[in-house]
């Protein structure tokens, strides 16, 4: 079979649309109803994309049809950077406070009804493209086929991890200096060993980057005898938290298949110490879920923290949060 490229690129942009950072966007706009219609137009044409590269060769008229296709599906990848570049940028003026004039100019009704406008427009137009080379397709008898890519390449592209260049933090030193101050604290009153402490803001605040920051802080994380970082993203699945966390600790993924085996690994690792787990981006909300995990970390010994970084402030009570920094 040939290599699946416009499949591939029909998916990736299916996740873009899809994901929950550029939904909030969407609705902070009030154009989630016109993104939600451009990713169903891409789907409807998904199926036929694999059949249509592998006979790509047969005809002139077939490969001017492939490239009206990457045409079309470049014009949406742009589409969807210029919106997240402009949402982030009202973000870091509001979180910066920079000059009055550029703050006045970009929260102004008539800017933000012109951006809408103009972003409205264009999907219009790209359905619009995307609509006639679907109806176009008929002409070649496509076999409809699908392969389910998306959910696994969503996961990959949010994997993160701990590690961050110190320049690339800039400006955040009081907000990593209060997140220490909240881990290290033993005013706090906690009846149990471990605490959470919550990051809570929108996409492309810089979550994970300051998580980072105080995760790569020697002097002040020294105070854990043992630091574990992993990535949860959507998906909240125990078992696989689990085995993410004993891989932080050992450096060697886990072959250990039962649940029974894999917690009395975890308790191996983290009974008796005082460790510091950082759980980025974190979307579950429900809380027995989460009493499961917790229920297998309670070992550690008084002091122990977990730090999430989550979009929500209800993941952060889900996870009993004692503190959350917004």
């Amino acid at each position: 079979m040939a290599e699946s490229i416009l499949f591939n690129v029909a998916a990736s942009l299916i996740a873009k649309l899809g994901s929950p950072a550029l939904a909030e966007f969407q609705l902070l706009w009030g154009l989630d109803d016109e993104f939600d219609k451009l990713k169903h137009t891409i789907s409807a044409m998904e199926a036929a994309l694999l059949d249509a590269e592998e006979q790509q060769f047969k005809s002139h008229e077939l490969k001017n049809w492939i490239s009206r296709v990457k045409d079309a599906f470049y014009d949406v990848d742009d589409l969807i950077d210029e919106f997240a570049y402009e949402t982030l940028r009202r973000q870091v003026i509001a979180k910066t406070k920079r000059g009055a004039k550029e703050v006045r100019q970009v929260f102004s009704m008539p800017h933000q009804i012109a951006f809408r406008f103009k972003v409205s427009h264009r999907i219009k137009d790209i359905r619009e493209k995307l609509n006639a080379i679907d109806v176009d397709k008929n002409q070649f008898h496509f076999t409809e086929r699908v392969i389910d890519t998306r959910n696994d390449e969503l996961r990959k592209s949010r994997e993160t991890s701990s590690f961050i260049y110190d320049d690339e933090v800039v400006g955040r030193n009081d907000d990593k200096k209060a997140i220490m101050d909240l881990l290290i604290d033993t005013t706090t009153k906690v009846n149990e060993n471990i605490a959470t402490i919550a990051i809570v803001g929108m996409g492309g605040l810089g979550k994970t980057a300051l998580a980072q920051s105080v995760y790569n802080n020697k002097n002040e994380m020294e105070h854990f005898r043992l630091k574990l970082w992993v990535c949860i993203s959507e998906q909240f699945d125990v078992k696989v938290i689990v085995e993410k966390i004993i891989e932080s600790a050992t450096g060697k993924k886990p072959e250990i298949l039962q649940m029974d085996l894999l917690q009395s690994e975890l308790r191996k690792h983290i009974d008796g110490r005082k460790y510091l787990l950082i759980m980025d981006d974190v979307w579950n909300e429900d809380h027995e879920k989460w009493v499961n995990l917790k229920r297998l970390l309670m070992g550690g010994a008084k002091g122990s923290r977990i730090l999430i970084t989550t979009r929500h402030q209800r993941v952060a009570e889900t996870f009993d949060s004692i503190s959350s920094y917004a």
